[in-house]
């Protein structure tokens, strides 16, 4: 097994099942243990697309290149592959018709051959113009896009008389290629094994990663490296044009303008997760096949335990775990001390400290989802003190003599920490709530029912409302809270609402006027809302 599976595969198979049990944790629904069939199925189906893009993106990076047209070239085929239906049986598909077995035969070998052209091409800029891989797949990420749509509109008018940007597909067999999941699925382990044959267990393969290596070497021991980097731009073109026809099929409209916007980014990091380094020479098949799960699993995990606005951390997470991987990476061959030391050293972990306050502000409550009193200020406050100390400790000697020791005294500080953060937060909190009140001359009692807060008659504002209200939702029940003849408007009242179900009664006066108060007690269900008359 250890010849089977590397070191960093094990780890990554690790962090998988991490992601995993972390997601079904902390989602709030519980997707993994009530509906775990159709979890895996989106799981699956969104895996699978991605793996088509990473497989080709790891060779290119194993034999020292980089292809940023991936998702450009899932646009164009899914384009190519639905103009060609249209003009192969244009009255099938206008009345949406069951298309004919030749057809849609043609159509997909046209699609393959439209791809292979596309790395040829890259091949050529290359190899032969010498271009930078960058600059010409950068190119193509620009054009390729702009042109499915052109074409799109262009046979949409000639056939359809009308323009448009999208063709859609109709037929229910086709589509089942894509919908039915198990059939990527194993159209994607069959393209992985036979990946994993050529690179691992032929010559080809050992020339692929001298290659990336070190191509004058390469082409002083005979290899023909032209040869080389035709076969892995053409592959990783033909493997995207596969991709985005299963795209195309899966959403049942060929749209050039949005399919595959930003798959290229997602395909090299997949890649770069599982083990390929940018640097070329390194990488295999199975490692891509587990980056590409992992990579998928977490932005699942947050679509699910964010719900709402989760594709706004998409991106930001993505590039976290590559940049994440990257390092580790390097740090593994380097050693962690050398990538911390000196003042540049001292400036990144200034950065990576604030960038760890960041994400722990902006997503670290919501990953929690309500499983913390703790407010996102102090919580980031804590992560960004762990993390500094962490990297502070790895600038020094005893780092390195006692890392394993060192490793499980942060884990229990950070934990001890973390519970005493969680404990210590609400009764400061609530020692403010108290000391808010009476210094406006107010009182704060508890009895059964929970806690009784009387401001009346104090010269209490809208400011001291709203300091009030973020200290009060620490305590478990307010049975009332009077702030008759205060000087509180109907600016302030809505604020009231944060303090949800742990209010019970409130009294209120002029100057809130009565329909301030209805509305309050209409949003707020289960709390009795008082006006009382001066």
């Amino acid at each position: 097994m250890r010849r089977l599976i590397a070191l960093h595969e094990t780890n990554l198979l690790w962090a998988i099942v991490g992601v995993w049990v972390l997601t079904a944790v902390l989602d709030s629904q519980h997707n993994y243990w009530v509906n775990p069939a159709t979890s895996a199925i989106d799981l699956t189906r969104q895996t699978t697309l991605l793996g088509f893009l990473a497989l080709g993106a790891a060779v290119v990076i194993i034999s020292g290149g980089i292809d940023l047209s991936a998702g450009s070239v899932m646009a164009f085929s899914s384009t190519t592959c639905a103009v060609l239906l249209l003009l192969l049986v244009p009255e099938q598909m206008v009345a949406s018709q069951p298309l004919p077995l030749w057809a849609i035969v043609l159509a997909v070998c046209g699609t393959l051959v439209v791809g292979f052209l596309i790395g040829s091409l890259h091949a050529w800029l290359i190899t032969v113009v010498g271009l930078p891989p960058f600059v010409a797949t950068l190119g193509t990420l620009v054009g390729l896009r702009s042109l499915g749509r052109a074409i799109c509109e262009g046979a949409t008018a000639a056939t359809l008389g009308g323009m448009s940007t999208q063709i859609n597909i109709a037929d229910a067999r086709f589509r089942y290629v894509a919908g039915s999941v198990w059939i990527p699925a194993v159209l994607l382990l069959i393209t992985a094994a036979v990946l994993w044959v050529l690179l691992a267990k032929t010559v080809t393969g050992r020339h692929v990663y001298a290659l990336g290596g070190n191509e004058q070497a390469a082409k002083l021991s005979g290899i023909r490296t032209d040869g080389l980097k035709w076969l892995a731009y053409s592959l990783s073109a033909v493997l995207s044009s596969v991709a985005g026809m299963l795209a195309m099929l899966d959403t049942g409209v060929a749209n050039p303008q949005v399919l595959g916007r930003g798959a290229e980014l997602n395909a090299i990091a997949a890649a770069v997760v599982g083990g390929c380094s940018l640097q070329g020479g390194v990488g295999t098949v199975p490692g891509t096949l587990l980056g590409t799960i992992f990579l998928r699993s977490v932005i699942d995990a947050v679509a699910k335990i964010i719900k709402t606005g989760a594709d706004v951390y998409e991106g930001l997470i993505v590039g976290v775990l590559v940049v994440g991987a990257v390092t580790f990476a390097r740090a593994g061959s380097s050693g962690s001390r050398k990538l911390l030391s000196g003042p540049l050293g001292a400036v990144a972990i200034l950065n990576l400290t604030i960038l760890t306050m960041a994400l722990t502000a902006l997503i670290g409550t919501k990953l929690l989802g309500g499983r913390t009193s703790v407010d996102a200020l102090p919580l980031s406050l804590w992560a960004g003190g762990l993390v500094a100390g962490l990297m502070l400790s790895m600038r020094t000697d005893w780092w390195a003599r006692r890392r394993g020791v060192f490793w499980l005294a942060w884990l229990v500080a950070a934990a001890v920490s973390f519970v005493a953060l969680e404990r210590g937060y609400p009764a400061w909190q609530q020692n403010r709530a108290v000391a808010l009140i009476q210094s406006a001359g107010g009182t704060i009692t508890r009895n059964d029912a929970g806690i009784l807060v009387d401001l009346s008659p104090t010269s209490f504002t809208d400011a001291d409302l709203k300091s009030l209200v973020s200290t009060l939702r620490f305590f478990p029940v307010v049975a009332e809270l009077n702030l008759s003849q205060t000087r509180i408007t109907d600016t302030s009242v809505a604020d009231l609402e944060k303090l949800g179900r742990g209010l019970r009664h409130v009294r209120l006066s002029l100057p809130v006027t009565r329909g301030a108060a209805t509305r309050l007690e209409r949003r707020l269900s289960g709390v009795r809302v008082e006006y009382v008359e001066r």
